[in-house]
């Protein structure tokens, strides 16, 4: 039944309070323990915890937790598993845009918003989000097709996400007109509460914008929901492939790619 509730979710419903909580304290908390670096610590401790029992078990989970933290931060493991991700879906030749569809339209997913302290402490798109609404902007200038943010308001902030883009549209790269959907907390909710809008503007194709990491899961998201895609990348993590010494030695970048790495493929598995 919380599945049912969560997936109708409207924040004007009775459960919102409730549902709520479970989306920013349950889930984020459990994915505490399963991305970088809590994994790490918790292998560390339950090899910790079984020395005692058995000095040889625990040692060899110890010494395991130390080498997977190793691999994982080297660039050489981090930016292979990114591109493996990046690489599903190819760059879009702006000079020759697929001609898909009758109404097509620009769909932005959010990101998350930043508080600008500078600007008085005002709520700005994240620096991811503004990558995409770079992208898009250059789409709709090169197509001239409509435009539709998403993202819902995140706890702390006055504004939703979409509010924000379209504000950020608006001001810094000129797109006067711009649809918002503003309930959405998730990808999965963004690929269901963009249908409506879809259906109630005739839009009948999506140039869907976001990271080329965050792209195989969004694809597969609004293709579950009967909606045509052609997907738009950006925002990629570049690596020459030249590889050295300093390919397999730990670094906090390669770290962080790793974890975003490890994020998709478990939303990855999780839908599915």
């Amino acid at each position: 039944m919380a599945g049912e509730n969560w997936h109708d979710y409207n924040p004007e419903t009775p459960n919102a309070e409730a549902l709520t909580m479970a989306s920013y304290l349950l889930l984020p908390m459990l994915l505490c323990f399963l991305l970088p670096p809590g994994c790490n610590l918790l292998l560390l401790l339950a090899g910790f915890g079984l020395t005692f029992y058995s000095k040889k078990l625990g040692g060899w989970i110890i010494a395991g937790s130390i080498a997977l933290l190793w691999l994982m931060s080297t660039p050489y493991v981090a930016y292979n598993c990114i591109e493996i991700l990046q690489n599903r879906y190819p760059v879009l030749a702006l000079d020759a845009l697929p001609q898909v569809g009758r109404h097509p339209v620009i769909v932005v997913l959010g990101s998350g918003n930043n508080v600008s302290v500078e600007e008085k402490n005002r709520d700005v798109p994240s620096e991811t989000e503004l990558h995409r609404l770079h992208y898009a902007a250059l789409l709709h200038a090169r197509t001239g097709y409509p435009v539709i943010v998403s993202g819902g308001r995140g706890r702390g902030f006055h504004f939703t996400e979409a509010s924000a883009m379209q504000q950020a549209l608006k001001e810094d790269f000129h797109v006067p007109s711009v649809i918002q959907e503003n309930n959405s907390h998730n990808t999965n909710d963004e690929s269901r509460m963009i249908l409506p809008l879809l259906k109630q503007h005739g839009f009948d194709t999506v140039y869907l914008v976001t990271n080329a990491w965050h792209m195989p899961r969004s694809v597969y998201l609004f293709r579950r929901e009967g909606i045509s895609v052609v997907p738009a990348p950006m925002g990629y993590y570049v690596y020459d492939h030249r590889y050295s010494i300093l390919s397999f030695l730990p670094n906090s970048l390669a770290y962080h790619v790793m974890s975003f790495a490890m994020h998709e493929w478990m939303g990855l598995f999780w839908i599915r």
